[in-house]
Protein backbone atom coordinates (compact mmCIF):
# COMPACT_ATOMS: atom_id res chain seq x y z
CA UNK A 1 0.00 0.00 0.00
CA UNK A 2 1.28 3.53 -0.76
CA UNK A 3 1.94 5.88 2.16
CA UNK A 4 2.62 9.65 2.12
CA UNK A 5 6.27 8.87 3.37
CA UNK A 6 8.84 10.73 0.86
CA UNK A 7 10.26 7.26 -0.64
CA UNK A 8 9.98 3.59 0.31
CA UNK A 9 12.47 2.41 2.22
CA UNK A 10 15.78 0.74 0.40
CA UNK A 11 17.12 -2.65 0.74
CA UNK A 12 18.85 -3.32 4.51
CA UNK A 13 16.94 -0.22 5.65
CA UNK A 14 14.32 0.12 8.68
CA UNK A 15 10.54 0.03 7.86
CA UNK A 16 8.92 2.66 10.03
CA UNK A 17 6.54 1.08 12.96
CA UNK A 18 2.75 1.74 12.60
CA UNK A 19 2.97 3.96 15.97
CA UNK A 20 5.76 6.15 14.01
CA UNK A 21 3.99 6.50 11.39
CA UNK A 22 0.60 7.60 13.45
CA UNK A 23 2.56 9.84 15.18
CA UNK A 24 3.56 11.36 12.18
CA UNK A 25 0.06 12.00 11.17
CA UNK A 26 -1.13 13.27 13.72
CA UNK A 27 1.63 16.13 13.62
CA UNK A 28 3.63 14.73 16.54
CA UNK A 29 7.24 14.47 16.96
CA UNK A 30 8.74 10.84 17.47
CA UNK A 31 11.06 10.35 20.52
CA UNK A 32 14.17 10.00 19.62
CA UNK A 33 14.37 6.77 21.35
CA UNK A 34 11.82 5.54 19.30
CA UNK A 35 13.70 5.84 15.68
CA UNK A 36 17.26 4.63 17.51
CA UNK A 37 15.04 1.43 19.27
CA UNK A 38 13.54 0.62 15.93
CA UNK A 39 16.95 1.05 13.89
CA UNK A 40 18.79 -1.27 16.58
CA UNK A 41 15.99 -3.57 16.27
CA UNK A 42 15.48 -4.02 12.33
CA UNK A 43 18.49 -3.46 11.18
CA UNK A 44 20.55 -6.21 9.90
CA UNK A 45 23.90 -4.47 10.09
CA UNK A 46 23.25 -3.41 14.12
CA UNK A 47 22.71 -0.07 15.09
CA UNK A 48 22.51 2.96 12.23
CA UNK A 49 24.17 5.80 13.51
CA UNK A 50 21.79 9.08 14.23
CA UNK A 51 21.45 10.97 11.24
CA UNK A 52 21.01 14.70 13.46
CA UNK A 53 24.70 13.40 15.01
CA UNK A 54 26.36 13.02 11.62
CA UNK A 55 24.84 16.42 10.85
CA UNK A 56 26.40 18.20 13.70
CA UNK A 57 29.74 15.97 12.69
CA UNK A 58 29.75 16.92 9.48
CA UNK A 59 28.89 20.94 10.56
CA UNK A 60 31.80 21.04 13.06
CA UNK A 61 34.70 19.82 10.61
CA UNK A 62 33.92 22.34 8.37
CA UNK A 63 33.20 25.69 10.01
CA UNK A 64 36.43 28.04 8.94
CA UNK A 65 37.09 31.27 11.48
CA UNK A 66 35.95 34.45 9.81
CA UNK A 67 39.08 37.14 9.63
CA UNK A 68 38.58 39.76 12.23
CA UNK A 69 38.48 43.24 11.41
CA UNK A 70 39.85 46.21 13.56
CA UNK A 71 38.22 49.62 13.54
CA UNK A 72 39.87 52.74 13.02
CA UNK A 73 40.43 53.79 16.32
CA UNK A 74 41.56 50.31 16.85
CA UNK A 75 44.08 50.30 14.00
CA UNK A 76 45.75 53.66 15.28
CA UNK A 77 46.22 52.03 19.03
CA UNK A 78 47.48 48.77 16.86
CA UNK A 79 50.25 51.76 15.68
CA UNK A 80 50.66 53.28 18.90
CA UNK A 81 51.33 49.69 20.40
CA UNK A 82 53.82 48.95 17.90
CA UNK A 83 55.85 51.91 19.14
CA UNK A 84 56.67 50.51 22.10
CA UNK A 85 60.95 49.48 21.90
CA UNK A 86 59.52 46.32 23.46
CA UNK A 87 56.42 45.43 21.47
CA UNK A 88 56.66 42.65 18.69
CA UNK A 89 54.67 42.33 16.15
CA UNK A 90 53.40 38.77 17.41
CA UNK A 91 52.81 40.27 20.96
CA UNK A 92 50.58 43.24 19.00
CA UNK A 93 49.07 40.50 16.85
CA UNK A 94 47.77 38.48 20.21
CA UNK A 95 47.08 41.58 21.92
CA UNK A 96 44.38 42.42 19.25
CA UNK A 97 43.22 38.89 18.28
CA UNK A 98 44.30 39.11 14.82
CA UNK A 99 46.77 36.91 12.67
CA UNK A 100 50.44 38.46 12.28
CA UNK A 101 50.79 39.14 8.40
CA UNK A 102 47.48 41.03 9.35
CA UNK A 103 49.12 43.20 11.75
CA UNK A 104 52.11 43.65 9.50
CA UNK A 105 49.90 45.10 6.57
CA UNK A 106 48.70 47.71 9.47
CA UNK A 107 52.08 48.51 10.34
CA UNK A 108 52.82 49.44 6.36
CA UNK A 109 49.72 51.19 5.86
CA UNK A 110 50.87 53.57 9.00
CA UNK A 111 50.66 56.94 7.08
CA UNK A 112 47.45 56.25 5.23
CA UNK A 113 45.47 54.62 8.25
CA UNK A 114 47.07 58.35 10.55
CA UNK A 115 45.81 60.47 7.29
CA UNK A 116 42.42 58.95 7.57
CA UNK A 117 42.00 58.87 11.21
CA UNK A 118 42.47 62.81 10.91
CA UNK A 119 40.01 63.14 8.25
CA UNK A 120 37.76 60.78 9.56
CA UNK A 121 36.05 61.11 12.33
CA UNK A 122 34.12 58.21 12.42
CA UNK A 123 36.46 55.91 15.20
CA UNK A 124 34.14 52.92 14.98
CA UNK A 125 34.82 52.59 10.97
CA UNK A 126 36.14 49.06 9.75
CA UNK A 127 36.25 49.87 5.89
CA UNK A 128 36.56 53.05 4.06
CA UNK A 129 34.13 52.62 1.74
CA UNK A 130 33.51 55.62 -1.14
CA UNK A 131 29.84 57.32 -1.19
CA UNK A 132 27.86 57.75 -4.30
CA UNK A 133 28.89 61.41 -4.51
CA UNK A 134 32.68 60.62 -3.93
CA UNK A 135 33.46 64.57 -4.84
CA UNK A 136 30.97 65.56 -3.80
CA UNK A 137 30.71 64.64 -0.51
CA UNK A 138 34.10 65.78 0.39
CA UNK A 139 33.46 68.83 -1.05
CA UNK A 140 30.65 69.06 1.48
CA UNK A 141 32.50 68.11 3.88
CA UNK A 142 34.96 71.21 3.45
CA UNK A 143 32.03 73.56 3.61
CA UNK A 144 31.03 71.86 6.66
CA UNK A 145 33.84 72.20 8.59
CA UNK A 146 33.87 75.89 7.64
CA UNK A 147 30.48 76.39 8.27
CA UNK A 148 31.14 74.65 11.64
CA UNK A 149 33.58 77.39 12.56
CA UNK A 150 31.74 80.14 12.21
CA UNK A 151 28.81 78.87 14.45
CA UNK A 152 26.48 78.38 12.15
CA UNK A 153 23.30 75.96 13.17
CA UNK A 154 23.17 73.27 10.27
CA UNK A 155 20.32 70.75 9.82
CA UNK A 156 19.79 68.32 6.77
CA UNK A 157 17.72 69.99 4.64
CA UNK A 158 20.35 72.69 4.80
CA UNK A 159 23.43 69.99 4.19
CA UNK A 160 21.59 68.37 1.03
CA UNK A 161 19.98 71.75 -0.64
CA UNK A 162 24.56 72.55 -0.09
CA UNK A 163 24.93 68.81 -1.87
CA UNK A 164 23.24 69.42 -4.67
CA UNK A 165 24.85 73.26 -5.08
CA UNK A 166 28.11 71.94 -5.02
CA UNK A 167 27.39 68.54 -7.22
CA UNK A 168 26.12 71.54 -9.97
CA UNK A 169 29.53 73.50 -9.70
CA UNK A 170 31.35 69.83 -10.04
CA UNK A 171 29.06 68.97 -12.96
CA UNK A 172 28.41 65.83 -11.82
CA UNK A 173 24.63 64.01 -11.83
CA UNK A 174 23.68 63.54 -8.42
CA UNK A 175 20.45 63.43 -6.07
CA UNK A 176 20.78 64.26 -2.02
CA UNK A 177 18.19 61.45 -0.45
CA UNK A 178 17.51 61.36 2.96
CA UNK A 179 19.20 57.84 3.11
CA UNK A 180 22.67 59.00 1.48
CA UNK A 181 22.72 61.78 4.04
CA UNK A 182 22.53 58.97 6.85
CA UNK A 183 25.43 57.61 5.69
CA UNK A 184 27.16 60.34 4.94
CA UNK A 185 26.43 61.73 8.64
CA UNK A 186 28.19 57.69 10.02
CA UNK A 187 31.00 57.98 7.74
CA UNK A 188 32.03 61.87 9.61
CA UNK A 189 30.47 61.02 12.67
CA UNK A 190 28.66 63.50 12.53
CA UNK A 191 25.71 64.15 15.20
CA UNK A 192 22.54 67.10 14.80
CA UNK A 193 22.00 67.81 18.59
CA UNK A 194 18.82 70.11 19.85
CA UNK A 195 19.75 73.38 21.67
CA UNK A 196 18.20 74.86 24.05
CA UNK A 197 17.84 77.98 24.30
CA UNK A 198 19.36 80.98 22.96
CA UNK A 199 23.22 80.24 22.04
CA UNK A 200 25.31 82.36 24.56
CA UNK A 201 29.04 83.80 23.63
CA UNK A 202 31.90 82.70 25.51
CA UNK A 203 33.17 86.51 25.83
CA UNK A 204 30.61 87.88 27.66
CA UNK A 205 29.86 90.85 25.96
CA UNK A 206 33.26 92.07 25.73
CA UNK A 207 37.07 91.64 25.58
CA UNK A 208 37.62 93.36 28.88
CA UNK A 209 35.41 91.34 30.52
CA UNK A 210 36.87 87.92 29.32
CA UNK A 211 39.87 89.08 30.25
CA UNK A 212 38.88 89.60 33.57
CA UNK A 213 36.15 87.07 34.58
CA UNK A 214 37.25 84.10 31.77
CA UNK A 215 40.72 83.91 31.48
CA UNK A 216 41.95 83.94 35.00
CA UNK A 217 40.26 80.48 35.33
CA UNK A 218 41.36 79.19 32.00
CA UNK A 219 45.20 79.79 32.88
CA UNK A 220 44.54 78.03 36.51
CA UNK A 221 46.97 75.39 36.74
CA UNK A 222 49.28 76.28 34.20
CA UNK A 223 52.91 77.29 34.26
CA UNK A 224 53.81 80.25 31.40
CA UNK A 225 55.78 77.89 30.19
CA UNK A 226 53.03 75.93 29.20
CA UNK A 227 51.12 78.67 27.81
CA UNK A 228 50.49 79.25 23.80
CA UNK A 229 49.67 81.15 21.59
CA UNK A 230 49.52 80.69 17.88
CA UNK A 231 48.42 83.26 14.79
CA UNK A 232 49.06 83.10 11.51
CA UNK A 233 49.75 86.09 9.31
CA UNK A 234 49.84 86.89 5.20
CA UNK A 235 53.50 87.32 3.92
CA UNK A 236 54.15 89.18 0.35
CA UNK A 237 58.24 87.89 1.01
CA UNK A 238 59.24 89.60 -2.31
CA UNK A 239 57.68 92.82 -0.94
CA UNK A 240 60.01 96.31 -1.39
CA UNK A 241 59.01 100.05 -1.05
CA UNK A 242 60.02 100.83 -4.49
CA UNK A 243 57.82 97.81 -6.08
CA UNK A 244 54.29 98.78 -7.23
CA UNK A 245 51.84 98.23 -4.74
CA UNK A 246 50.95 94.26 -4.06
CA UNK A 247 47.47 93.08 -4.77
CA UNK A 248 45.43 91.99 -1.74
CA UNK A 249 43.22 89.34 -1.06
CA UNK A 250 44.80 86.51 -1.46
CA UNK A 251 43.36 84.70 -4.52
CA UNK A 252 45.32 87.53 -6.97
CA UNK A 253 48.66 88.13 -5.24
CA UNK A 254 51.56 87.27 -6.16
CA UNK A 255 54.57 86.03 -4.08
CA UNK A 256 52.83 85.63 -1.12
CA UNK A 257 52.69 83.17 1.72
CA UNK A 258 50.52 82.57 5.04
CA UNK A 259 53.15 81.71 8.56
CA UNK A 260 51.74 80.19 11.22
CA UNK A 261 53.63 81.76 14.76
CA UNK A 262 53.51 80.08 17.95
CA UNK A 263 55.52 81.14 21.04
CA UNK A 264 54.73 80.49 24.80
CA UNK A 265 53.93 82.94 27.43
CA UNK A 266 57.31 82.95 29.06
CA UNK A 267 59.35 83.30 25.61
CA UNK A 268 61.21 80.54 26.34
CA UNK A 269 59.68 78.61 23.55
CA UNK A 270 59.20 79.46 20.06
CA UNK A 271 57.67 76.72 17.76
CA UNK A 272 59.41 76.12 14.52
CA UNK A 273 57.41 78.10 12.22
CA UNK A 274 55.07 76.98 9.57
CA UNK A 275 55.18 78.36 6.05
CA UNK A 276 52.57 77.57 3.87
CA UNK A 277 52.99 78.12 -0.04
CA UNK A 278 51.37 77.25 -3.05
CA UNK A 279 53.01 74.88 -4.68
CA UNK A 280 53.37 71.51 -3.27
CA UNK A 281 56.80 71.12 -3.99
CA UNK A 282 58.79 74.00 -5.75
CA UNK A 283 61.80 73.49 -7.34
CA UNK A 284 63.64 76.13 -5.45
CA UNK A 285 63.13 73.88 -2.09
CA UNK A 286 65.30 70.85 -1.16
CA UNK A 287 63.42 67.19 -2.05
CA UNK A 288 63.43 66.29 1.51
CA UNK A 289 61.16 69.13 2.80
CA UNK A 290 62.14 67.77 6.69
CA UNK A 291 65.48 69.58 5.92
CA UNK A 292 64.12 72.83 5.82
CA UNK A 293 64.56 75.23 9.21
CA UNK A 294 60.52 75.74 8.96
CA UNK A 295 57.92 73.28 8.47
CA UNK A 296 55.59 73.69 4.73
CA UNK A 297 52.69 73.17 3.74
CA UNK A 298 50.76 73.97 0.88
CA UNK A 299 47.32 75.16 -0.33
CA UNK A 300 46.03 76.39 -3.33
CA UNK A 301 45.52 80.28 -2.48
CA UNK A 302 48.55 79.80 -0.04
CA UNK A 303 45.96 80.17 3.14
CA UNK A 304 46.25 78.15 6.16
CA UNK A 305 43.16 75.46 5.82
CA UNK A 306 41.66 73.50 9.02
CA UNK A 307 43.90 70.40 7.35
CA UNK A 308 46.71 71.88 7.88
CA UNK A 309 46.63 73.18 10.81
CA UNK A 310 45.35 69.73 12.23
CA UNK A 311 47.82 68.61 10.79
CA UNK A 312 50.35 70.56 12.99
CA UNK A 313 48.29 70.75 15.94
CA UNK A 314 48.48 66.55 16.10
CA UNK A 315 52.30 66.45 15.19
CA UNK A 316 53.04 68.87 18.08
CA UNK A 317 50.36 66.55 20.22
CA UNK A 318 52.81 63.54 19.16
CA UNK A 319 55.86 65.26 20.40
CA UNK A 320 54.35 66.12 23.87
CA UNK A 321 53.12 62.67 24.66
CA UNK A 322 56.65 61.42 24.66
CA UNK A 323 57.46 64.45 26.42
CA UNK A 324 54.68 63.90 28.89
CA UNK A 325 54.04 67.21 29.21
CA UNK A 326 50.54 69.16 28.58
CA UNK A 327 49.84 72.44 27.09
CA UNK A 328 47.11 74.82 26.85
CA UNK A 329 46.91 76.54 22.86
CA UNK A 330 44.91 80.05 22.68
CA UNK A 331 43.89 80.24 19.02
CA UNK A 332 41.56 83.13 17.45
CA UNK A 333 37.70 81.65 16.08
CA UNK A 334 38.78 80.51 12.53
CA UNK A 335 37.93 78.56 9.68
CA UNK A 336 41.51 77.28 10.29
CA UNK A 337 40.83 76.24 14.32
CA UNK A 338 38.11 73.85 13.90
CA UNK A 339 36.63 73.14 17.40
CA UNK A 340 35.85 69.61 17.15
CA UNK A 341 40.25 69.16 17.02
CA UNK A 342 39.85 69.17 20.48
CA UNK A 343 38.84 65.40 20.28
CA UNK A 344 42.08 64.12 18.86
CA UNK A 345 44.48 65.94 21.30
CA UNK A 346 45.18 64.21 24.10
CA UNK A 347 48.28 66.65 25.26
CA UNK A 348 46.96 70.36 23.99
CA UNK A 349 44.00 71.88 24.85
CA UNK A 350 42.69 74.48 22.85
CA UNK A 351 40.91 78.01 24.14
CA UNK A 352 39.47 80.52 22.03
CA UNK A 353 39.40 84.00 22.15
CA UNK A 354 35.85 85.95 21.97
CA UNK A 355 34.93 86.30 18.19
CA UNK A 356 36.20 89.70 16.71
CA UNK A 357 38.69 90.50 19.01
CA UNK A 358 42.22 89.13 18.12
CA UNK A 359 43.39 92.80 17.59
CA UNK A 360 43.10 93.58 21.62
CA UNK A 361 43.48 89.69 23.50
CA UNK A 362 45.73 88.10 21.42
CA UNK A 363 49.67 88.28 22.47
CA UNK A 364 50.33 87.72 18.92
CA UNK A 365 48.47 90.39 17.66
CA UNK A 366 49.82 92.97 20.01
CA UNK A 367 53.76 92.77 18.28
CA UNK A 368 54.65 89.81 18.01
CA UNK A 369 54.44 88.97 14.33
CA UNK A 370 55.13 92.97 13.95
CA UNK A 371 58.42 92.26 15.28
CA UNK A 372 58.93 89.18 13.17
CA UNK A 373 58.04 90.83 9.72
CA UNK A 374 60.50 93.83 11.01
CA UNK A 375 63.16 91.55 11.31
CA UNK A 376 62.51 90.19 8.13
CA UNK A 377 62.09 93.41 6.03
CA UNK A 378 65.36 94.39 7.84
CA UNK A 379 66.87 91.14 6.53
CA UNK A 380 65.20 91.40 2.84
CA UNK A 381 66.60 95.40 2.63
CA UNK A 382 70.63 94.06 3.89
CA UNK A 383 70.32 92.11 1.16
CA UNK A 384 69.31 93.74 -1.34
CA UNK A 385 71.65 96.97 -0.52
CA UNK A 386 75.05 94.78 0.08
CA UNK A 387 74.17 92.62 -3.30
CA UNK A 388 77.46 93.06 -5.80
CA UNK A 389 75.05 94.49 -7.97
CA UNK A 390 73.55 97.36 -6.37
CA UNK A 391 74.68 100.40 -7.92
CA UNK A 392 72.19 102.60 -8.83
CA UNK A 393 68.76 104.17 -7.38
CA UNK A 394 65.56 101.53 -7.71
CA UNK A 395 68.16 98.77 -8.56
CA UNK A 396 67.52 97.47 -4.62
CA UNK A 397 64.04 96.88 -5.40
CA UNK A 398 65.01 94.48 -8.40
CA UNK A 399 67.34 92.99 -6.36
CA UNK A 400 64.58 92.27 -3.85
CA UNK A 401 61.94 90.94 -6.67
CA UNK A 402 64.40 87.94 -7.31
CA UNK A 403 64.29 86.62 -3.51
CA UNK A 404 63.25 82.48 -3.94
CA UNK A 405 60.91 81.03 -1.77
CA UNK A 406 64.32 79.34 -0.10
CA UNK A 407 65.47 82.73 0.61
CA UNK A 408 62.31 83.58 2.36
CA UNK A 409 61.94 80.20 4.19
CA UNK A 410 65.31 81.03 5.49
CA UNK A 411 65.25 84.70 6.45
CA UNK A 412 61.86 83.98 8.04
CA UNK A 413 63.61 81.12 10.15
CA UNK A 414 66.25 84.00 11.37
CA UNK A 415 64.25 86.47 11.83
CA UNK A 416 62.26 84.70 13.98
CA UNK A 417 65.58 83.68 15.78
CA UNK A 418 65.43 87.21 16.62
CA UNK A 419 62.31 88.32 18.34
CA UNK A 420 63.55 88.76 21.72
CA UNK A 421 61.96 86.04 24.58
CA UNK A 422 61.05 89.94 26.50
CA UNK A 423 59.21 90.73 23.47
CA UNK A 424 57.05 87.97 23.60
CA UNK A 425 56.49 88.35 27.41
CA UNK A 426 55.63 91.67 26.64
CA UNK A 427 53.22 91.05 24.04
CA UNK A 428 50.90 88.79 26.66
CA UNK A 429 51.34 90.90 29.28
CA UNK A 430 49.66 93.87 26.78
CA UNK A 431 46.81 91.01 26.14
CA UNK A 432 46.47 90.16 30.03
CA UNK A 433 48.37 87.80 30.93
CA UNK A 434 49.95 88.06 34.02
CA UNK A 435 51.98 84.86 35.06
CA UNK A 436 55.95 85.21 33.35
CA UNK A 437 57.93 88.02 35.27
CA UNK A 438 58.46 91.05 32.77
CA UNK A 439 60.75 94.36 32.74
CA UNK A 440 58.36 97.56 33.37
CA UNK A 441 60.19 99.17 30.57
CA UNK A 442 59.54 96.36 28.20
CA UNK A 443 56.29 97.29 28.26
CA UNK A 444 56.23 100.47 26.52
CA UNK A 445 58.53 99.75 23.91
CA UNK A 446 56.77 99.86 20.35
CA UNK A 447 56.99 96.58 18.08
CA UNK A 448 60.37 97.46 15.88
CA UNK A 449 61.97 99.28 18.97
CA UNK A 450 65.04 96.67 19.01
CA UNK A 451 64.81 96.09 14.77
CA UNK A 452 67.87 97.72 12.90
CA UNK A 453 66.15 100.12 10.61
CA UNK A 454 67.93 100.42 7.18
CA UNK A 455 69.78 104.17 6.85
CA UNK A 456 67.54 105.15 4.01
CA UNK A 457 64.61 104.62 5.31
CA UNK A 458 62.89 106.98 7.98
CA UNK A 459 61.29 105.60 10.37
CA UNK A 460 57.74 106.08 9.22
CA UNK A 461 59.05 104.79 6.39
CA UNK A 462 60.12 101.16 7.81
CA UNK A 463 57.08 101.63 9.44
CA UNK A 464 55.22 101.27 6.35
CA UNK A 465 57.25 98.77 5.16
CA UNK A 466 56.70 96.34 7.40
CA UNK A 467 53.14 96.85 7.53
CA UNK A 468 52.89 96.25 3.76
CA UNK A 469 50.96 93.09 3.89
CA UNK A 470 49.08 94.02 7.28
CA UNK A 471 45.87 92.79 4.97
CA UNK A 472 47.05 89.82 3.20
CA UNK A 473 44.45 86.92 4.56
CA UNK A 474 46.31 84.34 6.03
CA UNK A 475 43.18 81.88 6.38
CA UNK A 476 40.55 82.44 4.53
CA UNK A 477 36.44 80.55 3.70
CA UNK A 478 35.97 79.00 0.02
CA UNK A 479 33.00 79.96 -1.61
CA UNK A 480 31.08 76.25 -2.57
CA UNK A 481 32.37 76.61 -6.17
CA UNK A 482 35.91 76.68 -4.84
CA UNK A 483 35.31 73.80 -2.45
CA UNK A 484 34.27 71.37 -5.15
CA UNK A 485 37.33 72.75 -7.01
CA UNK A 486 39.41 71.99 -4.40
CA UNK A 487 38.15 68.55 -4.63
CA UNK A 488 37.80 67.56 -8.03
CA UNK A 489 41.70 68.89 -8.33
CA UNK A 490 43.02 66.92 -5.81
CA UNK A 491 44.79 70.63 -5.04
CA UNK A 492 46.30 69.61 -1.66
CA UNK A 493 47.44 66.61 -2.63
CA UNK A 494 49.14 67.47 -6.75
CA UNK A 495 49.83 71.25 -7.29
CA UNK A 496 52.15 72.07 -9.52
CA UNK A 497 54.87 74.35 -9.53
CA UNK A 498 55.10 77.70 -10.54
CA UNK A 499 56.96 80.98 -11.46
CA UNK A 500 55.51 82.78 -8.74
CA UNK A 501 56.53 79.90 -6.36
CA UNK A 502 59.50 80.68 -5.72
CA UNK A 503 61.46 78.54 -9.00
CA UNK A 504 65.09 78.83 -9.61
CA UNK A 505 66.03 79.44 -13.22
CA UNK A 506 68.40 76.47 -14.22
CA UNK A 507 71.29 79.09 -14.49
CA UNK A 508 70.85 80.33 -10.96
CA UNK A 509 71.06 77.01 -9.34
CA UNK A 510 74.68 76.96 -7.03
CA UNK A 511 77.02 74.01 -8.06
CA UNK A 512 79.52 72.43 -5.40
CA UNK A 513 82.14 74.15 -6.93
CA UNK A 514 81.11 77.75 -6.75
CA UNK A 515 79.76 77.34 -3.47
CA UNK A 516 83.23 76.04 -2.25
CA UNK A 517 84.63 79.47 -3.78
CA UNK A 518 82.56 81.27 -1.88
CA UNK A 519 83.62 79.72 0.93
CA UNK A 520 86.88 80.44 0.36
CA UNK A 521 86.23 84.13 -0.01
CA UNK A 522 84.42 84.48 2.89
CA UNK A 523 86.87 82.53 4.86
CA UNK A 524 89.72 84.60 3.41
CA UNK A 525 87.59 87.85 4.89
CA UNK A 526 87.56 86.67 8.03
CA UNK A 527 90.97 85.83 8.63
CA UNK A 528 92.24 89.39 7.48
CA UNK A 529 89.59 91.09 10.09
CA UNK A 530 90.42 88.54 12.93
CA UNK A 531 87.14 86.98 12.81
CA UNK A 532 88.82 83.72 13.98
CA UNK A 533 85.49 81.86 15.53
CA UNK A 534 83.42 82.74 12.57
CA UNK A 535 86.19 81.57 10.27
CA UNK A 536 86.33 78.19 12.25
CA UNK A 537 82.75 77.57 11.88
CA UNK A 538 83.26 78.59 8.22
CA UNK A 539 85.80 76.00 7.79
CA UNK A 540 83.13 73.14 9.09
CA UNK A 541 80.53 74.70 7.03
CA UNK A 542 83.09 74.15 3.93
CA UNK A 543 83.82 70.34 5.46
CA UNK A 544 80.10 69.57 5.05
CA UNK A 545 79.65 71.02 1.86
CA UNK A 546 82.89 68.84 0.58
CA UNK A 547 81.01 65.61 2.25
CA UNK A 548 77.46 66.47 0.45
CA UNK A 549 79.27 66.27 -2.86
CA UNK A 550 81.08 63.43 -2.69
CA UNK A 551 78.07 61.78 -1.47
CA UNK A 552 75.73 63.41 -4.26
CA UNK A 553 78.68 62.54 -6.97
CA UNK A 554 78.80 58.96 -5.44
CA UNK A 555 75.15 58.15 -5.66
CA UNK A 556 74.78 59.53 -9.12
CA UNK A 557 76.90 56.75 -10.71
CA UNK A 558 75.66 54.43 -8.68
CA UNK A 559 73.41 52.12 -10.74
CA UNK A 560 70.03 51.93 -10.23
CA UNK A 561 69.46 54.38 -7.69
CA UNK A 562 66.62 56.26 -6.41
CA UNK A 563 66.19 59.38 -4.82
CA UNK A 564 65.11 59.08 -1.43
CA UNK A 565 61.22 60.25 -1.10
CA UNK A 566 60.36 61.52 2.33
CA UNK A 567 57.50 60.13 4.04
CA UNK A 568 58.42 56.49 4.06
CA UNK A 569 59.73 55.78 7.54
CA UNK A 570 63.61 56.77 6.49
CA UNK A 571 65.33 59.19 8.70
CA UNK A 572 65.94 62.51 7.55
CA UNK A 573 69.13 63.69 6.37
CA UNK A 574 71.59 65.90 8.78
CA UNK A 575 71.26 69.93 8.36
CA UNK A 576 74.05 70.81 7.00
CA UNK A 577 75.16 73.96 8.09
CA UNK A 578 72.42 74.59 10.51
CA UNK A 579 74.84 76.44 13.56
CA UNK A 580 74.75 79.07 11.46
CA UNK A 581 71.86 80.30 11.35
Amino acid sequence: PETDCASPPGPGSASPKPELVSKLERGEEPHVGDSQDLRARESPKGPVPDPSKRRLSCCTTTVISKRKELSLADRVKLLQALESPSASLSSVAKLFGISKSQAGRIGRSREQILADWRTNANPLRKRKREGKGGEVEDALFLWFQQALARGERLSGPILKAKAQELALHSGREFEATDGWLCRWKTRHNIVFKRQHGEKQDADVGSAQSWVSEVLPSLLAGYSAENIFNADETGLLYRGYPDRDPPLLGGKKAKDRVSVLCCANHAGTEKRRLLVVGKSRRPRCLPKDLRALPVAYANSANAWVTAHIFQEWALQWDQELRRDRRKVLLFLAHSSAHPRELQAKLRHIKLAFFPPNTSSITQPMDMGVIRNLKGHYRALVAAKALLSPEQGRAGRAAEIAGRVTLLDAVYMLHQAWSLVRPATVQSCFRKAGFHLAPFEREELDLPPLADVPRPPFMSEQDFSDFVGMDAEEPAVGEMTSEECALAQRSQWAEAAECSEEDGDLDPGSRVTAAEALAGLSAAMKWCQLHGLVYHWERLLETESAVQMAAVAEASQSRAPGCSRYVPGVGLPAPPRLGSDLL
